[in-house]
């Protein structure tokens, strides 16, 4: 399989995976008064804060399960776990809500155990969790041969297409608007992928955050009416 075939099978919202659990804070959103037709300045938003850490964050953790270092029972178990316990770190410090976290973790667990399924994920699978959903993408990404940028891409690109597929169930309008939605959010992931492709330690994840987003998403964990987790 070509990387470029593997990014579209990752990035399939289809995978059960638990992504259609969640709405990347748009119920949230759209519950605290942001009207559906101000979904692309939403999308511009988190890609330029929360998205971008996260794609940070998988970019740093492919880097560090590619260079992993082999030994005669195959990868060495601790080094390579223990710095990825500090991506899974970084990400955490820059993450405030714990709401956000939990969801995270819930993404991360169930993509490790589809991905487990397909690729050889030891030592991250028999690792006691949790791990956020950025450390686990960025070694599933690395496994399948693509590089920094196609999985900055991928992480941007999923949470694009999450947000608009939860506007659409949330507040149902006419699909094709979501397609132009998407397709106008090109530039802003293309931008992020620029940003964060580079980034090779925990330390050079951007801290970057959007209050609101997070504030949205406390709220949301209590609400006894729901369609996403989150």
């Amino acid at each position: 399989m070509t990387a470029e075939y593997l990014s579209l099978l990752l990035a399939d919202g289809r995978l059960p995976t638990g992504a259609h659990t969640q709405s990347a804070g748009v119920e949230p959103a759209l519950r605290h008064g942001m009207r559906v037709e101000e979904v692309p300045a939403y999308l511009r938003v988190r890609l330029a804060t929360v998205t971008e850490v996260e794609a940070a964050a998988a970019v740093v953790a492919g880097r560090v399960w590619a260079r992993r270092t082999t030994g005669a029972q195959g990868p060495r178990s601790g080094p390579v776990v223990d710095a990825l316990r500090e991506v899974d770190r970084a990400w955490r410090v820059r993450t405030l809500s714990d709401a956000l976290r939990e969801a995270s973790d819930l993404l991360g667990r169930s993509y490790l155990r589809t991905a487990g399924a397909v690729w050889d994920l030891e030592p991250l699978t028999s690792a006691p969790g949790p791990w956020c959903r950025a450390v686990v993408v960025g070694v599933v990404a690395a496994e399948a041969g693509l590089d920094a940028e196609q999985t900055a891409r991928l992480v941007a690109y999923e949470d694009v297409q999450t947000v608009v597929a939860a506007a659409l169930k949330l507040e149902p309008f006419d699909p094709s608007l979501g397609v132009r939605w998407a397709a106008d959010a090109a530039v802003g992931v293309e931008a992020l992928v620029a940003r964060v492709a580079e980034t090779a330690e925990p330390a050079d994840v951007p801290a970057h955050s959007a209050p609101l987003v997070e504030e949205w998403g406390q709220h949301h964990q209590t609400s006894e009416r729901r369609l996403f987790r989150a």
